[in-house]
């Protein structure tokens, strides 16, 4: 099989910590080419990653360059226009999240890609956590029974609006709950509101399956040590709970066992393969491949934001987004 021609756009701060590293564990790549806006950064990354080009355009790169898959790290507003222009030269896409700042967004995008039959998958890199998988694996098993109800928190800290701090931190979380609980029928939205930009929110949802859900989010509490959770509770008797996306406790009544990964980052937070980054681009290439649909994909993102949305219907939260800039 031949080797994927892949392109990136965007070189800063996350794409450089987190998905051009990742691409030196994958076989089967062709590093075709690196854009970004600020010439000398894209001339400077893809030397350092091992591209063969660099651009300014993402437009003129995909008339010049035969590419098969593109890794897009931007600014959010324009993932949609950079996204669609991708699509409409035949061009399969990874996205980091948030993939647009709607859900009317997301579905535009989406109904193009089905127009073109290229597909795009979104970075929540959490869904190939090294212990959410191993959650996976435990709500997997006979003695689990079904799901019936979810338990989550992510402490956040604040942002310069509260919308911000929900497209571009708290979907991670509303994005898990979806993997584990499925498709959301309803949204019941509380807040305790300190300041314009400040806010401890709860909701509580219905899943169409009949699970029913909790979450503890908004701008509060910190996002270091003790900042996230998940538990899932089964029908016969069990229990499983993910401590900070590392430590694993799967209990049966009186009795509980942890795990842990046997390899701990020497940075805290910040292991490539721990936190998923590397598993999703390899089910990226892997959906190329294969002509496979991925998982999270544009349509996940729309039904992520529309929560969110709604939350902010509810609880008054403007939905007006202010532009975030990366730091190179």
């Amino acid at each position: 099989m031949e080797n994927i021609r892949l392109a990136m756009i965007g070189a800063g701060t996350h794409s450089t910590n987190a998905l051009y590293p990742s691409l030196n564990f994958i076989e089967g790549i062709d590093r075709v080419a690196v854009c970004d806006i600020k010439e000398g950064l894209a001339k400077e990354t893809a030397v350092k990653y091992g591209f063969s080009k660099s651009y300014t355009d993402y437009r003129r790169m995909f008339e010049t360059e035969n590419i098969e898959g593109v890794i897009i790290c931007i600014n959010a507003k324009e993932h949609p226009a950079a996204i669609k222009e991708s699509l409409e030269h035949g061009i399969d896409v990874f996205v980091e999240k948030p993939a647009a700042i709607s859900p009317v967004e997301c579905k535009e995008i989406l109904e193009l890609s089905r127009e073109t039959g290229r597909f795009v998958m979104v970075d929540h890199q959490k869904r190939r956590a090294s212990a959410y998988l191993k959650m996976k694996e435990i709500i997997s098993r006979k003695e689990f029974g079904d799901v019936v109800m979810i338990e989550s928190k992510q402490h956040g800290y604040p942002y310069t609006s509260l919308f911000n701090c929900l497209i571009e931190l708290q979907i991670h979380n509303i994005d898990i709950l979806r993997a584990f609980g499925g498709e959301v029928k309803n949204v019941n939205a509380f807040q305790t509101k300190i300041a314009a930009n400040r806010s401890a929110i709860t909701l509580v949802l219905e899943f169409e399956n009949g699970v029913i859900g909790t979450t503890h989010i908004g701008t509060e509490g910190n996002r270091g040590v003790y900042c996230e959770r998940l538990e899932l509770v089964g029908s016969k008797g069990q229990g499983v709970f993910v401590e900070n996306v590392r430590k694993v406790t799967h209990y049966n009544e009186n009795d509980s066992y942890t795990w842990e990964p046997d390899w701990m980052p020497h940075l805290r937070n910040a292991s490539l393969m721990l936190d998923g980054y590397l598993g999703n681009l390899i089910h990226f290439f892997d959906c190329i491949s294969n002509g496979k649909e991925p998982t999270p994909n544009i349509y996940d993102e729309m039904k992520a934001l529309e929560i969110i949305f709604e939350t902010c219907r509810q609880l008054g939260i403007s939905t007006d987004w202010d532009i975030v800039i990366g730091e190179k």
